[in-house]
């Protein structure tokens, strides 16, 4: 199962890790597809792209629920939340440049699995971008480390927002995210990278209260 965020604000870090968080369940597949209907190997900024949920030998009660989720985890960005409708359409409401990592839940938030590429936000249109205030409070994260091997320790100071904090964890490829609740009292974590998962670069959010 997934974390399904309530209304709040995530900011993200990129940790160039060899995360080491044992695996987690994957309950569907998913691919993200081009207009020719290719698995999309890289994103445009506005560009509007399909989900593809195909199914194992015919069976249908192995793609989720609907509606579904796509969580686009944004280095030293924001986490964004896009709920797909009966079109099967995202659009990438990211600036150029921006490291994403893409994954998929459905509407109980069993988990579609990250993709495995990390995609970088190519130059395009920008008249879908949002426009972005950075709340008084923003939460900001200090960390001692950015590469990690397993079993090492991660330490972040954490400060502003609301607290309870939750961390998580996207890795490319892996069938699931990772999550971990801060308790309210501290704003000093250590994070022990345990298990045998290797998944290479990860894109880390904190997530809390406005």
């Amino acid at each position: 199962m997934v974390l399904l965020l309530p209304q709040g604000l995530a900011i993200c870090i990129f940790l160039h890790a060899l995360l080491g968080l044992a695996e987690g369940s994957q309950s569907f597949s998913w691919h993200l597809t081009n207009h020719e209907f290719e698995r999309a190997r890289s994103l445009t900024v506005c560009d509007s792209l399909h989900i593809s949920l195909p199914s194992s030998s015919g069976n249908y009660n192995n793609i989720g629920h609907l509606p579904y989720t796509l969580l686009a985890f944004e280095a030293g960005g924001a986490l964004t939340a896009t709920q797909i409708h009966e079109d099967g359409l995202w659009q990438v409401k990211h600036p150029a440049g921006s490291l994403l990592l893409l994954t998929l839940v459905d509407s109980l938030g069993n988990s579609g699995g990250v993709l495995p590429t990390v995609f970088t936000v190519a130059s395009g249109s920008s008249d879908c971008l949002p426009t972005l205030s950075t709340p008084a409070n923003a939460p900001t994260i200090i960390t001692n480390a950015t590469y990690i091997e397993p079993c090492d320790s991660w330490q972040m100071s954490i400060s502003g927002g609301v607290p309870p904090y939750t961390i998580m964890f996207a890795s490319p490829g892996a069938p699931s995210l990772q999550d971990f609740a801060v308790s309210q009292e501290s704003s000093l974590v250590s994070f022990i990278n345990s298990g045998i998962a290797l998944r290479g670069p990860t894109i880390a959010c904190m997530f809390c209260y406005r």
